[in-house]
């Protein structure tokens, strides 16, 4: 059964409208060499499968800031990001994205930088961080660079003074670094409250990625940004799936449900919630 025949970029589960859906942001992490150890990371040759899918099926790329003009994005756009900061992303990312002409924004934690992640508890190849002169060379590859704080701690379990020092700090180095302003930011473990965004307002920034997925909408708020998680050993047909439902869980068993709920309201039933 080719449940996905006729699904389309604006075909999803999600109740948003389609006239107010902004392009599907996806949220990577590592690019390992090997198997990776962490269920956010993926095998680089597999990374490289889904940038091949995304040109052979139209798919554009577009940054971060690009949605502060959503009206010029197509309906097929999806916008590529990774958090943390891994060194395995120049080689294991950014090639096969500079080989297709693509894009994507990377948020980096400015402490680690060069160093190991250290909140991944051992220092070993897929913990590394790029270095400086590494995100110098993305940048000018076109490669937009945002903020992931200083050290990457839970946002929301700091009083607002550090808060403020973690986001403000991480984005003057970045500026300082590449020489350019920096507006984006993504929120560690996808966590923050009512001072981080207060936080973030006032250290500058205009765009903000949490870990919600969905859609990124329309003339929704631009720090609290939508995205879609990709997964360790998360094939090209995942991915596709992913693409079209916006959804970090795109099981068959839940596709089965969806249809079977849209097929009932399209015959008028009102009954038992599948």
């Amino acid at each position: 059964m080719n449940i996905l025949k006729n699904i389309t970029p604006g075909d999803t589960a999600s109740p948003a409208r389609e006239d107010s859906r902004g392009p599907i942001v996806l949220m990577y992490h590592g690019t390992a060499v090997g198997k990776p150890t962490s269920q956010y990371s993926i095998e680089a040759h597999l990374f490289k499968q889904h940038v091949a899918y995304l040109a052979d099926n139209g798919w554009q790329t577009r940054l971060i800031k690009d949605l502060a003009c959503p009206e010029l994005l197509t309906p097929k756009t999806v916008i590529i990001t990774f958090d943390d900061g891994y060194a395995d992303n120049f080689e294991g990312a950014l090639l096969p994205l500079v080989d297709h002409n693509m894009q994507a924004t990377w948020f980096i934690t400015t402490d680690c930088i060069g160093k190991y992640a250290h909140w991944m508890g051992s220092n070993m190849p897929e913990t590394r961080m790029l270095d400086k002169q590494q995100l110098r060379e993305m940048a000018d590859q076109g490669m937009e660079i945002g903020s992931h704080t200083c050290s990457h701690p839970d946002l929301g379990r700091l009083p607002y003074a550090e808060q403020v020092d973690q986001v403000r700090a991480s984005k003057e180095l970045l500026e300082s670094l590449l020489d350019s302003s920096v507006p984006s930011f993504a929120y560690p473990y996808g966590r923050y409250n009512a001072d981080s965004v207060k936080a973030l307002r006032k250290a500058g920034y205009q765009f903000a990625c949490s870990v919600r997925s969905g859609w990124s909408l329309k003339g929704s708020d631009l720090l609290a940004i939508r995205r879609v998680t990709v997964f360790s050993g998360d094939s090209t047909s995942i991915l596709a799936r992913k693409l079209a439902f916006a959804d970090n869980d795109v099981s068959w068993g839940k596709l089965f449900r969806y249809y079977l709920k849209r097929a009932g309201s399209r015959l008028g039933y009102t009954g038992q919630t599948f």
